[in-house]
């Protein structure tokens, strides 16, 4: 049944975003997720899921602040380094991926809930960044694919 479920979850295209936090050392922290979406438009309200095995779960199911980044296709590398990157970025690097970024939401953590192996959190946007004239970068079947925006 997992194999099953696993081969049809990536049978369609998600977006790819950067989540980064400053956690109480003042240190900053990316995590790159695909299961962003929009839950509210009035008030805007957006949710991402953070899988509880995680080496950074408790960083970000506790954070009050996130930020979250559309990434753009031109973003591939900033994917592979913070994916496998364990440790903190620097305040250079997050400004960089919020350059690059299609657009980004500066929110507040409203709630988080454990459903199965995943805490879902679900953000009030405060601020949203200009949006950028560019493809989005798109996840489909364990590959990074340029989305094109006519």
């Amino acid at each position: 049944m997992i194999n099953k479920y696993k081969l049809a979850m990536s049978s369609y295209p998600t977006g790819i975003v950067c989540v980064t936090i400053k956690s109480n050392n003042k240190k900053y922290n990316s995590i790159i997720a695909n299961s962003f979406n929009s839950v509210s438009l009035k008030p805007p309200i957006v949710s991402w899921c953070l899988d509880k095995n995680s080496g950074k779960y408790n960083l970000f199911k506790n954070s009050k602040k996130q930020l979250i980044s559309i990434l753009g296709s031109d973003q591939r590398k900033s994917v592979s380094q913070i994916a496998f990157k364990k440790e903190e970025i620097l305040k250079s690097e997050i400004e960089e991926i919020k350059k690059k970024s299609v657009f980004n939401f500066y929110t507040t953590k409203l709630k988080s809930l454990i459903i199965g192996d995943h805490c879902v959190i679900f953000l009030k946007v405060n601020k949203i960044s200009t949006l950028r004239k560019k493809s989005a970068l798109v996840y489909y079947q364990r590959k990074l694919l340029n989305f094109k925006n006519n």
